[in-house]
């Protein structure tokens, strides 16, 4: 039990930094607080809007997290329960909070304005009839800046925030496309639904606006290709390299092998030869000179084997002396009287 509780522990600590960049990916990305003739709930109502996205490519499911304009939840002393009771949840039980790479939902304000002239023309809000799971009481007001907050499923970790400043009809505060400034949108610009873009302008199209003649592309590419065929010689090159170098250390091995194997077969030959010596000249004496008897022995016999067998060859003892007429035996050298 003990080591079950160890690894569901260890489990679970870690997931939560998986948990958390899960959460950190989803972004308030796009605001309107004075919506006029611009985007229509399924009630058919312009109603303010808020647009969460998630900025990776993988999917989270947003359900349980909280959005908030009520900058009293700054205050870490507050307790979570407290925390809630000032936040707005996002529905449990709705598919559409299942966000996936690149995906973005619209958050709609329940709450409507009017004006109250007996406090001064102050605006107040009201929650309207007309609700549905995606449609918060997050009191966005049009004539005053807004802060808008997103909390995680604990009420305590702030995922993201922004302040919007007083936005005209029909206008929005919107995130760039890399993520990082924020800028007011007018119409033509507005894209809630979708993550921040190039308006009208596919891939395709800004890179063939940057580079109209395909200059840029046939470099590149052929750069690539370039490069690839200088890695492959500089692979092959260090590979043959490496082969000789391995190949010269064999050969030198080879020889040094055989060359100890033959030095240390006559080394072994001397020493029996010596050994051998010596054992017969401390057997038999000096006058031995190391040879054993058995080879005098044999020496003798073979021998008297020859001279019993006559396999010698028999001369006749009569020397044969053919005259050779010189200068020195001539008649006029030799005046014998």
């Amino acid at each position: 039990m003990k080591k079950l509780g160890f690894l569901i522990t260890m489990l679970v600590f870690t997931s939560l930094p998986t948990w958390s960049q899960g959460a950190k990916s989803i972004r308030i990305t796009e605001v309107m607080t004075n919506n006029r003739t611009n985007l229509v709930d399924e009630y058919g109502l312009h109603k303010s809007w808020v647009e969460l996205s998630n900025s990776s490519f993988t999917t989270y499911n947003v359900r349980g997290m909280f959005l908030t304009t009520d900058r009293r939840v700054l205050d870490k002393k507050m307790s979570p329960e407290l925390r809630r009771q000032l936040m707005c949840p996002l529905p449990n039980n709705e598919p559409r909070t299942t966000l996936g790479g690149k995906k973005s939902i619209i958050i709609f304000d329940s709450s409507s304005w009017y004006k109250d002239g007996r406090n001064g023309h102050q605006w107040k809000a009201k929650d309207s009839a007309n609700t549905g799971p995606f449609h918060l009481n997050l009191i966005l007001q049009e004539k005053k800046t807004n802060w808008i907050a997103l909390y995680d499923g604990n009420a305590v970790d702030l995922i993201d925030s922004v302040s919007v400043p007083i936005l005209a009809a029909d206008e929005s505060y919107k995130l760039s496309q890399d993520f990082k400034t924020w800028d007011k949108a007018i119409a033509g610009a507005i894209t809630p639904g979708y993550l921040p873009q190039h308006v009208g302008l596919s891939k395709a199209q800004l890179l063939k606006k940057q580079d109209p003649y395909g200059i840029g592309i046939a470099v590149l590419s052929m750069g690539i290709v370039f490069s690839c065929l200088a890695l492959l010689f500089v692979v092959f090159w260090a590979f043959g390299a490496y082969m000789k170098h391995k190949q010269r250390i064999a050969r030198a091995t080879e020889k040094h092998a055989t060359l100890l194997y033959k030095t240390g077969k006559k080394t072994i030959e001397v020493t029996q030869d010596l050994s051998h010596k010596t054992n017969v000249i401390l057997k038999d004496g000096l006058k031995t000179k190391g040879i054993d008897k058995e080879i005098y022995m044999a020496v003798i016999s073979l021998a008297l084997k020859e001279y019993l067998e006559d396999v010698h060859d028999v001369e006749s003892g009569i020397i044969t002396i053919k005259p050779k007429q010189t200068r020195w035996n001539a008649p006029k050298f030799n005046n014998i009287k």
